[in-house]
């Protein structure tokens, strides 16, 4: 996050400020204007009630209220210590059409803010969605373009190596530990190429030193260095190139890349000292950048799932965080959503049934498969999709089972649950759909 958002106020304080100094300054401006008559009472427009109803429009009706309640104290106040101003008693109508118009606006004003958050909210989902779809896609290209050495007579994909960073992720937390953050620089030094780097961990937009893993001989780092500072400004890889750096500038590193996930958090940053020339060319950074933002997004879905995944450690962590963000959203915005448990009765066909499954899904629906002595079951999360949308999908699988593999619904065959989110949390949910039982 940069300095200057962390440095903004928030929403909220923005809010309830521009609430209490819009009415002030109403009122300060129309007392110079007019200091015989500041409530312009004898007006032929009340143009004094352009303040709260500017408040409600912009904010709300809570902050409206307050800025109501600012104008009538401030007339009472007046009425009481400005006898000169030959204030009567509270104009009835004027203030109670002021009050009804306030009200109304606020009305509005509240309902066009909630309605901009959802869509807001729907479409940084879908926006995190297809960068993380991307960059999947992406790392399984590379994977089938580049096979690392045979270790031990197997073959280590770039796959399988992202995975196992996956699961020590969730181990640890999502942390960016020592032993992670070095399998993570060797893991993109191979595929990059680097002679000479090292892997810094970021903390609330600050460089910590020393940095978590280097390879090759070590260096000192500069923050004030031209990449690095590019780097962190716009949060994308910059590199050495001749035509890149004007007005004589010069930098001591070739490349600096941000480990930054879909939603914009820096985890840590890479810093590239050598390397061979052949190396330095856009798909190969392109694919050290994608490298780097996998990882991120995994880290930053362990951090937000780090509870529900005490719980339940096989639970994917993107599956569980995506589940946190669309509970939050139905609690506070009632953006609706539903998770759907198929159970497989015993049988031979349980694999392939839930192979089968996965492809009926949205495009962005997410898949969780159980696969245990006890159970097999698959776990749909559907996002943004009212009980409607979920019973269509039920509806979907249902007659799929039935004219692929002739079974209906039953305690021998398959049973569905349609679970919708409303006030519950993430981990109830998660563990009701897992047949786990959780004590709140």
């Amino acid at each position: 996050m940069s300095l200057r958002h962390r440095l903004a106020p928030s929403l909220r304080a923005r809010a309830w400020g521009e609430a209490v100094a819009i009415p002030v300054i109403a009122i300060g401006v129309a007392f110079a204007v007019r200091p015989g008559d500041p409530f312009l009472l004898n007006a032929s427009f009340p143009w004094l009630w352009f303040a709260p109803v500017l408040v409600a429009l912009r904010y709300g009706l809570a902050p409206a209220v307050l800025s109501l309640g600012i104008l009538i104290l401030s007339f009472v106040a007046a009425r009481v210590g400005l006898p000169e101003l030959h204030l009567r008693g509270l104009p009835q109508g004027q203030f109670l059409g002021g009050v009804v118009l306030t009200l109304l606006a606020g009305e509005y004003g509240s309902t066009w803010i909630l309605r901009l958050r959802r869509a807001e909210q729907m479409g940084q989902y879908a926006t995190q969605q297809l960068e993380s779809l991307t960059r999947t896609l992406h790392a399984t290209r590379i994977s089938h373009d580049r096979l690392e050495q045979t270790i031990i007579g197997k073959p280590v994909t770039l796959r399988d190596s992202l995975l196992d960073l996956r699961r020590a992720l969730a181990t640890d937390g999502g942390a960016l530990t020592e032993g992670l953050a070095a399998r993570l620089l060797h893991l993109t030094a191979y595929h990059g190429g680097f002679e000479q780097a090292a892997l810094y961990a970021i903390s609330e937009g600050v460089i910590d030193e020393p940095p978590r893993a280097s390879i090759g001989a070590p260096f000192a780092l500069d923050r004030t260095d031209i990449l690095v500072t590019r780097c962190l400004e716009k949060q994308r890889t910059a590199y050495w190139a001749a035509n890149s750096l004007k007005d004589g500038a010069h930098s001591a590193y070739l490349v600096t890349a941000p480990i930054s996930a879909s939603d914009g958090t820096m985890l840590g940053l890479l810093v590239v000292a050598s390397m061979p020339f052949l190396f330095l060319n856009d798909e190969n950074l392109l694919t050290v950048s994608v490298l780097l933002a996998y990882f991120a997004d995994d880290a930053y879905a362990a951090r937000v799932a780090q509870e529900a995944l005490v719980t339940l450690p096989h639970c994917p962590p993107r599956f569980a965080a995506e589940t946190v963000k669309l509970a939050r959203a139905a609690r506070e915005l009632g953006l609706e959503s539903s998770l759907v448990t198929i159970t497989i009765a015993k049988g031979t066909l349980r694999d392939q049934i839930l192979d089968n499954l996965t492809t009926l899904a949205r495009g962005l629906d997410d898949n969780w498969r159980i696969r245990e002595p006890g159970a097999y079951r698959l776990v749909t999360l559907i996002p943004f999709g009212n009980r409607s949308v979920a019973e269509g999908y039920i509806e979907r699988v249902s007659a799929y089972l039935e004219e692929r593999f002739n079974i209906k619904p039953g305690p021998t065959t398959f049973s569905v649950t349609l679970r919708e989110f409303g006030s519950k949390d993430a981990l109830t949910l998660l563990s009701a759909a897992a047949g786990v039982r959780h004590d709140p």
